[in-house]
């Protein structure tokens, strides 16, 4: 079976891709796809992207440049994944691992593509005691009418982020039209009517909850507010998650040194097994 380009997504397609990505979750601990292509497959199809199919055992898809490469577990070292690269790689200028597999990094090799930046997972259990504090004065849940200040602070404090800095208002109505959004787990701080940062946690389920953008704007920098919202959002979360060994996970860049140290001092690890990797083309 040859490697078919996609020009519509399909109910076959679209079925194939969910038992590609279910494979994948099962077998790997991974969704091969993170949250912003899968977004933009549900809002836009395939508007600025291409999709590669090896029928329902394995896909390639390239977005803004990238490609997410996945072939389900059991069918995988029947060289899918080479046949897959071979018609994706050539087009992209860049390539996520998610869970860093020893294959993806010899298909990047042999398409030019050297490891560029590391996403590490770091996990918490609930268990865990939090610091004694109190929530400071100014943070509350979020509210109608807040969209413009969170998205001024979001682009001020991650200006020089990839995906995180790209969010607009499209993507963030996109964003809370998910099922999992409350706007009570979107904690702001406000001074008046400005605000000065925001955590946004998300619930996945019972047992498992997330650390999901933490923003400071600039000139509310360097006074604690970063670790006072991530407090607040953790005890939100902690009392959204009920099961027996329950945890947070959160993202974070490898080389984030200052937020690594606040996340480490509030009890969260990373192990070699959570991190994600993007090449680049050299």
């Amino acid at each position: 079976m040859p490697v078919q380009e996609i020009e519509n997504l399909s109910d076959d397609v679209l079925t194939a891709l969910a038992h590609v990505r279910a494979a994948c979750a099962t077998g790997d601990g991974q969704d091969p796809l993170d949250e912003a292509a899968v977004l933009e497959i549900k809002h836009r199809g395939l508007a600025g992207a291409r999709l590669w199919m090896y029928g329902d055992s394995g896909f390639a898809l390239l977005h803004e440049g990238g490609v997410d490469l996945a072939v389900a577990p059991a069918v995988r070292s029947s060289g899918f994944g080479a046949a897959l690269a071979d018609a994706a790689a050539p087009e992209a200028t860049s390539a996520w691992s998610h869970g860093d597999h020893p294959a993806a990094a010899a298909l990047a090799l042999k398409h030019g593509f050297d490891r560029d930046r590391e996403l590490w997972v770091m996990r918490r259990p609930t268990s865990l005691e939090l610091p004694q504090s109190s929530t400071p004065q100014g943070i509350r849940g979020f509210r109608p009418g807040d969209e413009p200040e969170l998205l001024r602070v979001n682009a001020a404090a991650f200006v020089d982020h990839p995906e995180q800095g790209a969010m607009d208002e499209e993507n963030l109505r996109e964003r809370m039209a998910e099922d999992w959004f409350d706007p009570a787990g979107l904690l702001v701080a406000m001074d008046g009517d400005v605000m000065l940062g925001f955590h946004w946690t998300k619930v996945h389920g019972p047992t498992t909850g997330e650390v999901y953008v933490v923003a400071t704007a600039p000139e509310a920098q360097g006074k604690g507010l970063g670790k006072a919202l991530t407090l607040a959002g953790l005890r939100h979360l902690a009392g959204e998650l009920s099961e027996e060994g329950a945890e947070v996970i959160l993202y974070v860049e490898s080389d984030n040194l200052p937020a690594l140290a606040v996340y480490e001092g509030l009890g969260f690890t990373h192990a070699d097994e959570d991190t994600h990797v993007q090449y680049a083309r050299r």
